[in-house]
Parts: C-alpha cells; structure tokens; sequence
C-alpha cells in the first residue's frame, strides 16, 4: 500500500514538472497580420497547442506564447481561416507575418428562365399574364356612393365674390383686387436677404481681401502694396452696389468696376502730385 502511494506520488510530481518544464520552454512570439484589406483589427490567433487565444490589435499586430511546433490558428469573419506551424526561426525576426486572404461572399446562383425580361417592351408584354375580373353579376345602378366630406359644398350658380349671408364676400373681392396683399415671402427671397444681411457684416476691404490677394492687386491694377488700403477706401461702394458687385456672378463686374476706380484713382492721385508742385513753386 504505501509502495502504491509512492508510486502515484511520483508519477503526479513528474506530470507536474514536466508540464512546468514544457510551458517554460515556450516564449512570447510576436507576428504580425498582412493583408490586402485595411481591417486587421480583432482577429483571433489561437495556439491550438495549449489552448491559449489572444485578438490583434488596430494594426494586426499580436503577441502569445508559444514554441517550436505548436500549431497556431488565426480566425476572423472577413477573412479565410488559416493554421500555421511554429518554426524556430518565426523566434529569430522582431515580427514573424502572416498573410490571410479576405473572403469574398459569393452570392446565389441567378436561373435565367423563360419568363425572364429581354428589354423589349412588346416582346415582355406578350408574355405577361393578364387576368380579367368577372364584373358581369354587379349592377352599377345599385350600387351607392357616399358623399365626399372632405370637399366644401360648391355653388355654381353664385359667383366666388358672392357670400350667402352677407351678400357680398368682401374678403373674396379684396384679395382679388389685390392679390398680393397677403403675398408671403418665397424661400428664395429669405435665402437672398439673409445672404445680403451676412455679406454686409463685413467690410468691402475684407471681402475684396478674401477673394484677391494684394499681389494679384499690384499686378492687374497697378496700385502699389503700401497704397491697397488708400484704393480700397477709395473704391468703396454703397450697401447696395458692394452686394450686388460681391455676387459669385457678378465676378467681370466687379472686376471692371475695380479697373475703373483704379484709372481714378491713379488719375486723381497724378493731379494732386501737379497740384503740391505747382503750390511749393509759388
């Protein structure tokens, strides 16, 4: 009896350390999913070995324990599952990579029959089938209709501009002589007056900055850098002409009034250098 409890004692102690021995040998590999999909994320790498399972992360990347031999399984529902062999060198490079093919659902078979569509109207309306109800056993002259609640009773032996009480339907008569009287305001019209009420928040110099640069100003106008602020404030325009020139469409516009106030500008700009010239020489 106490040989056969020995004996067992010695055989649990050796199952013990030799599994210990075994998952000591075993190390942290570390792999990496490639594949022609961006999504890598979660896949399952399970090591069918011991059992152990761990998800890659955003950029497929995964670490789990394992040795030399020990069948790996990578799992995910985009892509086709795929078993691996651990080999010593997969310990050797700082990523081992696994590539996995996405899957492609496949859809059902289409079955092309007789009755299917060609494309030609008369040719598809022949094979259409028509089913004619039997309307012979009602009598039409029975057959009751209700009345229309929806609809107000209309007269039409009294004019619209007629009322039954008063005589007169003054309301009828005045929105026909002015039929714009209750005229509400379109969508568009809202849209154009808040559209005026957002452009004129700002001024005529930031608008005209937001669209030109001072660059392309020197170029085609001929004003120089230090001088933009004088000509804009020069060209300033009224409410009314900024917002109509500052309108995308009306782009040749504006740049013909800007053509304009700069020949103005320069001109008025020559006359009063001669002015100054002929005032010091006096």
């Amino acid at each position: 009896m106490i040989k056969l409890l020995l004996k067992l004692t010695l055989l649990i102690f050796t199952s013990v350390f030799s599994l210990q021995a075994q998952e000591k040998e075993r190390k942290v590999l570390k792999g990496r999913i490639v594949s022609d999909s961006t999504d890598v994320e979660n896949v399952t790498v399970m090591n069918k070995t011991t059992g152990l399972a761990v998800m890659t992360d955003f950029d497929g990347k995964f670490s789990i324990r394992a040795r030399e031999k020990d069948t790996l399984l990578f799992k995910a529902v985009s892509f086709v599952s795929k078993v691996y062999i651990v080999t010593e060198s997969d310990f050797w490079v700082e990523e081992f990579e696994i590539r996995l093919h996405y899957k492609i659902n496949e859809l059902n078979e289409v079955v092309v029959t007789p009755y299917s569509l060609t494309g030609d109207l008369k040719e598809d309306t022949k094979r259409i089938k028509v089913y004619a109800p039997d309307l012979s056993g009602i009598d039409y002259a029975t057959l009751v209709f209700s009345d229309d609640k929806y609809s107000p009773v209309k007269n039409e032996a009294l004019p619209s501009t007629f009322s039954p009480l008063s005589g007169v339907n003054f309301l009828a008569l005045f929105n026909m002589l002015l039929p714009n009287a209750k005229k509400k305001d379109t969508r568009a019209e809202r849209m154009e007056r808040d559209r005026r009420r957002e452009l004129l928040s700002h001024s005529f110099y930031d608008l005209l900055l937001s669209r030109y640069s001072q660059n392309f100003i020197v170029q085609n106008f001929k004003i120089p850098q230090n001088e933009i602020n004088l000509f804009v404030a020069f060209a300033q325009p009224d409410n009314e002409k900024m917002f109509h020139l500052m309108k995308p469409e009306n782009e040749i516009q504006l740049i013909e009034y800007l053509i304009k106030k700069s020949e103005e500008y320069k001109r008025n700009k020559t006359e009063e250098k001669a002015t100054n010239t002929e005032y010091e020489k006096k």
